[in-house]
């Protein structure tokens, strides 16, 4: 599979060189994560179909989303989220974890939980998965059950600068800084009214859904525009794979 460099055009270029070497968390502030946040959209601006993302996402969304788990040292990923899609851990193959060692990071990214009301979905895959390494931001009554993945269990800081505040004891108490978003729409819209979203990649899939499922985002309207810049634009049978940048 090879992508189409259409912005700025050039020669075609595989997911893998195009989505690996990214130097992330170089970019990391004393206070935060760098953030970036992944997102599929139909042509309609809807962020699923039927209610999941998977009928949106074509052959070059899957590559660029495993690939893009390769470059962060963390992934962050709301409990609605999880709970519908069935979250697993989040490199399944020993190629993916191979290009995360090689670029300095562990096998694995920290999974990110973040649960203001300690409703978490401790069901799902990624919970029996021995592999993971799961950081719960939860009321200090939240208690997880016996399970195969290391959760590390901090009580979720309290007032308007408690995203905030989640983010510096990710900074600060987990080295992390790198940190991959992939929704859903509510914690994406969290993200950006506190000004928080360094990068979105956007992949904007040929297809209409109608009807009224949600958007990439969610709930009040920004206080002001958010002006973005594209890094770039690649096309892979029909899908617009971009990068877009904070100005």
């Amino acid at each position: 599979m090879l992508f189409t460099r259409a912005i700025p055009p050039g020669p075609e270029v595989t997911p893998q060189e195009r989505y690996t070497a990214l130097d992330l968390s170089r970019r990391a502030g004393e206070d935060r994560p760098y953030i970036v946040c992944n997102f599929v959209s139909s042509l309609d601006g809807k962020a699923t179909a039927d209610g999941r993302t998977g009928g949106l996402a074509g052959e070059g969304d899957h590559a660029a989303f495993h690939l893009l788990r390769t470059q962060v040292d963390a992934l962050l990923v709301g409990t609605g989220t999880l709970r519908i899609e069935r979250y697993g851990v989040a490199v399944r193959s020993e190629r993916l974890s191979q290009i995360r060692v090689a670029e300095g990071r562990a096998p694995q990214p920290l999974c990110v939980v973040i649960s203001r009301s300690g409703s978490v979905p401790f069901e799902i895959p990624l919970f029996a998965d021995a592999r993971a390494d799961v950081v719960l931001y939860a009321p200090p009554e939240t208690t997880a059950p016996a399970c195969a993945a290391n959760v590390t269990h901090h009580e979720i800081p309290t007032g308007e600068d408690s995203l905030r505040g989640i983010l510096r004891s990710l900074r600060h108490d987990h080295d992390v800084r790198s940190l991959l978003c992939e929704g859903g729409p509510i914690l994406f819209s969290s993200l950006l009214r506190q000004g928080l979203v360094d990068e979105l990649f956007l992949t904007l899939s040929p297809t209409l859904v109608g009807g009224s499922e949600l958007g990439i985002t969610t709930g009040a309207a920004l206080d002001q525009l958010r002006v973005m810049e594209l890094v770039w634009a690649l096309e892979c049978n029909g899908s617009m794979l971009m990068r877009y940048a904070r100005r």
